[in-house]
């Protein structure tokens, strides 16, 4: 009986076709696997590119003007960027607005124009930026911008005008809406002195150590007064009151609960600041006393002695009175003591 030969084409061919099924099996799983990531960075984050600034395009003729601003609302602790951008023809001159030292109710803190660029498109481009810094919160409306351009050959009296659209920016408090829960805390009553014979040891240590703090203080106040008055030659007074104002903010007291610390820093910015502006030793007075010295002072505008007189009462009722202010009159406070240092800056 003849014994029957293996099929050696069919051994052969399994492996190979299993291998050709692995190889076909993986490049279908790479495609699925890329697929899946490019849908994922093309859908991104629900939100991701939402709009948080005013950005304005006006065509007229030959020319292209920008209107750029960074955010639509913002804290009066912040500051707003605001951006204008013309693209006109090469052969055209371009003339931007000037705005002087205030834009509505907002500050300007500096400002940077261009030098004209050519684009891509052989047009020439020219931007001016600004820097704005809000007096009080509110709603408030950026007026329209003109700018004017004319051809080189022609005279500037014959010059065609652009206006950017109105502009809508909200300055939000950073006073909490609602002060049912906050409340002053309690003052807490005297604690005896333990009756021992080591009392008098231990007054006659405190009253050393007392002593030496004092003068320690004493010579660190001098050190400092010496570093201010340095300093204020340097910087102006309303600078150094801002400053101290964004300090202030950037404490939270008022939402932690505490009014009367806000309040005596407050009236301290102002204090300083009247030192640091008229000289007048204003830190160290009761407010009866640096009232009466205003009334002596002729460098002092006297169209703000009231406003000042109604802040400082206001502030001693609140540090001396208990008396517990609603959030309307604390936004009020902090705008009055802000726009008196606005109203009275002194001159670059």
């Amino acid at each position: 009986m003849t014994q029957a030969l293996p099929n050696r084409k069919s051994q052969s061919w399994m492996p190979t076709s299993w291998l050709r099924a692995f190889f076909v099996f993986m490049l279908v799983a790479l495609i699925v696997s890329a697929f899946s990531c490019s849908k994922e960075e093309t859908t991104g984050t629900p939100g991701e590119e939402e709009e948080t600034g005013i950005h304005e395009t006006v065509d007229r003729g030959p020319a292209t003007l920008f209107l750029d601003i960074e955010r639509k609302e913002i804290t009066v602790a912040e500051r707003l960027n605001l951006k204008i951008t013309m693209v006109v023809d090469e052969d055209y001159e371009v003339k931007l607005p000037g705005f002087g030292e205030k834009l509505e109710q907002f500050g300007i803190v500096d400002y940077r124009t261009t030098q004209p660029e050519l684009t891509e498109d052989n047009r020439k481009e020219v931007s001016r930026s600004y820097v704005l810094e809000p007096f009080l919160s509110g709603e408030y409306i950026i007026p329209s911008m003109e700018v004017s351009f004319w051809n080189k050959q022609e005279e500037e009296a014959g010059a065609h005008q652009i206006e950017t659209p109105e502009a809508t920016v909200t300055v939000r408090s950073l006073l909490p809406e609602d002060l049912e829960e906050v409340k002053l805390n309690e003052i807490k009553p005297p604690v005896p002195f333990p009756r021992s014979f080591s009392l008098w040891i231990w007054l006659g240590i405190g009253s050393a150590l007392v002593v030496a703090g004092i003068a320690v203080v004493v010579i660190l106040i001098r050190r400092r007064r010496k570093v201010e008055e340095v300093w204020s030659q340097r910087v102006l007074a309303h600078e150094l009151a801002y400053e101290a104002l964004r300090r202030l903010v950037a404490e939270d007291l008022v939402k932690k609960g505490e009014i009367k610390v806000f309040y005596q820093r407050l009236s301290g910015v102002i204090r300083h600041y009247i030192e640091n502006r008229f000289g007048l030793r204003a830190p160290e007075q009761t407010t009866e006393e640096f009232l009466t010295g205003l009334e002596v002072m002729r460098e002092f505008p006297g169209t703000y002695k009231p406003l000042l007189k109604t802040f400082l009462n206001h502030c001693d009722l609140v540090k001396f009175a208990e008396h517990q202010p609603r959030a309307e009159d604390i936004q009020k406070t902090f705008d009055s003591c802000k726009a008196f240092i606005k109203g009275t800056e002194e001159e670059e």
